[in-house]
C-alpha cells in the first residue's frame, strides 16, 4: 500500500466559487510553510473538507463526505473539516463525529497552520466554539484567487450586512468585510500575468462593496480604476448584485467598456411585494422592470440572469402565479429556481413550513418549464452570430471544442460547443448554427 506522506495535504472542496477561493487561501498557507499537496486522499497525513452549510442540502452532502473520509482513513491520518458548516455548527459537529481532529470556520483560515503543526505532535486541539470574527483573518498578501482553465474568480469581499429573512450567510459568514482596493487590483494584475481570460469579481453582493467603510459606488470607482490596468483580460464580469444597487454609474460602465460583460447576475427570489417583504427583501418590484428595461436598452445584447425562492411560507397560489407573470413579462436569459426549506436561526424560521413539498416541487417545475420556452426563444435569436468563446475542453480526435461564451457564466449556466481546433484558455470566435433551450451549437470561424 501506498505509504502516507508527511506533511501532505488533500483538499476537498464544496459550495461556491467563494469556498473555492478561500480553499486555495489554505493552501497557499500550507504550502509557504512546506506543506504539500498529495495525489490522493490516500496518501496525503492531512485530510481538510471545506465544507458548504448554505442550505439543508449542501449540509447532508458535507456530513456525508466527512463520514466518509473519517470511515476510510487510514492510521496516521487526520480529518479537519472547515467552511460554513464547521462555522455554523461547531460543537454540534464534534458531536456528531466525536473522531473530527479539527475545525476551521470562516475567517480563522490563518489558524490551519498551528492545528496541522498541533496535530503533527500529537496534540487534539478541541474548540468547542469557533471564533466570530468580524473582520478578515487572513494574510493580505495571500492571492483571493482561484484560476479554472483560462477563467478565474477574485473575491473582492466577505460576509454580508443583509438580513433577508430565509438566508443564513450572515450568520456564517458574519458581517460584510470589503476587501482593499489595492489588494484586489494586486490580484487581478496576478490574474493578467498569467494568461487568464476571464475574472470573475466574486462576493455574496458584489455592489456592497465597500458599504462597510462608508464609500459611495465603490464598485464603479474599482472598476473605473481597475479595467485600464488589465487590458490583458478581455472579460471581467460581476457575480452578484442586488435589487437597487445596480447604480447609473456602473450601467454607464457596462455599456461603454467592452472588458465589463454585458451580464447583469441580479437575484430577486421573488415577484410578489408582500412575500418580498416577509423575506425582508426589495419590493420595489417596478424599480426592476424599469432598470432592466433601461439597461436592455442602453445595452443591447445584455444577457439578464436571476434566482427565485418558490415556496417561501406566505407564498399563496396568488402570489405565485404574480411571480409567473413577471418571469414571463420580464423573459430573463438565465433563471435558477430553488425551493423554501427553513434554516435555523434566521428570522424566517419562526414560520411555519406550511407549503407541502410536493406543491413547492410543482411550482418549481412550472417555473422551469416556463423559463426553458424563454430561454429557448431568445438562445434562437442568436442563430448566425458571430461570438468570441472561452475554450474550456477539447476533443482533438473530433475537433470540438467545449467552452462559454459571454452569454454564460460558469459553472451555473450553459455552454457552447462548436467544431475547431484551439487549446484549452484559448479565445475563439464561433458562429451559432444551432441552440438547445440552455446551451449554444456553433462551428469556429477562422481568421
Amino acid at each position: 500500500m501506498t505509504p502516507i506522506q508527511k506533511n501532505s495535504i488533500y483538499l476537498i472542496n464544496l459550495g461556491c466559487a467563494k469556498n473555492l477561493v478561500d480553499s486555495n487561501v489554505i493552501s497557499q498557507i500550507l504550502t509557504s510553510a512546506g506543506y504539500q499537496h498529495a495525489y490522493s486522499m490516500k496518501e496525503a497525513q492531512f485530510i481538510i473538507i471545506n465544507t458548504c452549510g448554505f442550505i439543508h442540502d449542501a449540509r447532508v452532502e458535507s456530513q456525508e463526505i466527512i463520514a466518509d473520509a473519517l470511515k476510510n482513513r487510514r492510521k496516521g491520518q487526520y480529518v479537519i473539516a472547515s467552511g460554513c458548516l464547521s462555522q455554523r455548527l461547531n460543537a454540534e459537529l464534534y458531536q456528531q463525529f466525536p473522531s473530527l481532529d479539527g475545525l476551521l470556520g470562516t475567517r480563522n483560515l490563518q489558524d490551519v497552520l498551528p492545528l496541522l503543526d498541533d496535530l503533527s505532535n500529537s496534540a487534539k486541539p478541541r474548540q468547542t466554539t469557533l471564533p466570530a470574527y468580524t473582520k478578515l483573518m487572513v494574510d493580505a498578501n495571500l492571492s483571493n484567487t482561484i484560476i479554472q482553465g483560462g477563467s478565474s474568480y477574485l473575491k473582492i469581499a466577505d460576509g454580508c450586512h443583509r438580513t433577508c429573512a430565509f438566508c443564513a450567510i450572515p450568520l456564517i459568514k458574519g458581517p460584510l468585510v470589503s476587501r482593499s482596493r489595492d489588494s484586489v487590483i494586486r490580484d487581478a494584475l496576478s490574474l493578467q500575468a498569467l494568461g487568464v481570460k476571464e475574472i470573475n469579481l466574486i462576493a455574496q453582493d458584489v455592489t456592497a462593496y465597500g458599504i462597510d467603510r462608508g464609500e459611495s459606488d465603490a464598485l464603479a470607482n474599482l472598476l473605473t480604476d481597475l479595467l485600464p490596468m488589465i487590458p490583458n483580460v478581455p472579460w471581467v464580469r460581476l457575480l452578484y448584485t442586488y435589487p437597487g444597487m445596480v447604480t447609473d454609474r456602473l450601467i454607464e460602465l457596462m455599456a461603454g467598456n467592452n472588458q465589463l460583460l454585458p451580464y447583469l447576475d441580479m437575484p430577486l427570489q421573488h415577484a410578489d411585494p408582500s412575500v418580498l417583504k416577509a423575506m425582508s427583501r426589495p419590493s420595489n418590484v417596478e424599480w426592476v422592470s424599469e432598470t432592466i428595461t433601461k439597461m436592455r436598452h442602453l445595452i443591447p445584447n445584455l444577457v439578464v440572469r436571476t434566482t427565485m425562492i418558490v415556496g417561501f411560507p406566505t407564498e399563496t397560489e396568488k402570489s405565485f402565479e404574480v411571480l409567473l407573470n413577471l418571469v414571463r413579462d420580464m423573459k430573463f436569459d438565465h433563471l435558477g429556481v430553488f425551493t423554501y426549506s427553513p434554516e435555523m436561526d434566521t428570522s424566517a424560521y419562526t414560520l411555519a413550513d406550511t407549503i407541502p413539498p410536493d406543491v413547492k416541487e410543482a411550482r418549481k417545475d412550472k417555473l422551469m418549464k416556463l423559463q426553458s420556452e424563454i430561454s429557448l426563444a431568445r438562445l434562437k435569436k442568436l442563430k448566425g452570430e458571430t461570438l468570441d468563446m472561452l475554450v474550456e475542453g477539447v476533443n482533438a480526435e473530433e475537433h470540438l471544442l467545449v467552452g462559454r461564451t459571454y452569454w454564460d457564466a460558469p459553472e451555473i449556466d450553459g455552454l457552447a460547443i462548436a467544431t475547431g481546433t484551439a487549446e484549452e484558455g484559448d479565445l475563439v470566435s464561433i458562429r451559432v448554427t444551432n441552440t438547445t433551450e440552455y446551451d449554444l451549437i456553433g462551428q469556429q470561424v477562422k481568421e
